[in-house]
């Protein structure tokens, strides 16, 4: 009897030691060890995610950064080329301006502006003086040379209103300083040369005056392919100096033939 109930005393411990061990594995189980992190591991694991942020970052500042970059390179391209002087030529990259020092050093010279020679028609003093024309009447020719232009014919009236420079004696001035060009038209080979109102205002006037004026302006015009008739108008409306008005074309070819005719 009493080895029974000792077999049953031994029965019921083990049976409460097991129990024991199952709940303790319920509240605290030993699988649990593989989701706990130690201080240490996490610490590694949030520096290794603040890495990777700042890493990322630190890449979006790059980008950002290499992009800024490019922008000012471009800028302060544009503000060099912008910067250069029109008619020199434009070279990309320190290289081509090293090459261009190293040609002016080397002694070889830099591109001239082309030129060209016109003719300006002023007053021949002597003619003028003895009342006997010449071969244009009272205006005779000078050369010089200027530069090419593609609006040369505006260019060269205008050196006409300048008069004769000091190194081209014996001749004066046809058109008065004051005088200004409002535009140049040239349609089938008649240019209109349109003036300010100082051509009739400013002027010294007289038959004599009047005819010198009109022929100057006719035989400068007319040294050009594309012109072989000109007209003169004054704020757009004809010329009329009160002697002649000028509301027709008059060409060079027969102003010589009328100068012949009256020799």
């Amino acid at each position: 009897m009493f080895k029974f109930r000792g077999r049953m005393w031994i029965l019921l411990l083990s049976i409460m030691l097991l129990t024991s061990c199952s709940i303790s594995g319920l509240i605290n189980p030993s699988g649990a060890d593989s989701y706990t992190q130690e201080p240490g591991n996490a610490a590694d694991i949030r520096e290794t995610e603040n890495q990777s942020e700042s890493g990322s970052h630190e890449d979006n500042l790059s980008e950002d950064g290499s992009a800024n970059e490019i922008t000012l390179e471009v800028l302060n391209a544009e503000t060099e080329d912008e910067s250069i002087p029109a008619g020199q030529e434009t070279h990309a990259g320190n290289s081509s301006r090293g090459n261009k020092n190293t040609e002016k050093s080397a002694g070889i010279p830099d591109s001239k502006p082309v030129k060209m020679e016109i003719k300006l028609y002023f007053a021949d003093r002597e003619a003028v003086s003895s009342g006997k024309p010449g071969q244009y009447g009272f205006v005779t020719p000078t050369v010089r040379k200027v530069p090419a232009t593609s609006g040369i014919l505006k260019y060269t009236i205008s050196e006409l209103i300048k008069g004769p420079l000091p190194e081209e004696e014996g001749l004066d001035p046809v058109i008065p300083a004051t005088v200004k060009i409002n535009k140049v038209i040239i349609k089938d080979k008649v240019a209109v040369i349109d003036f300010n109102k100082a051509l009739l205002t400013d002027h010294p006037g007289g038959t004599l005056g009047g005819t010198i004026t009109r022929h100057a302006i006719v035989f400068t015009a007319s040294q050009f392919d594309s012109v072989d008739g000109v007209m003169v108008t004054v704020e757009d409306n004809p010329w009329n100096d009160g002697h002649f008005i000028w509301d027709y074309p008059i060409y060079a070819d027969e102003l010589l033939n009328s100068m012949k005719n009256n020799d």
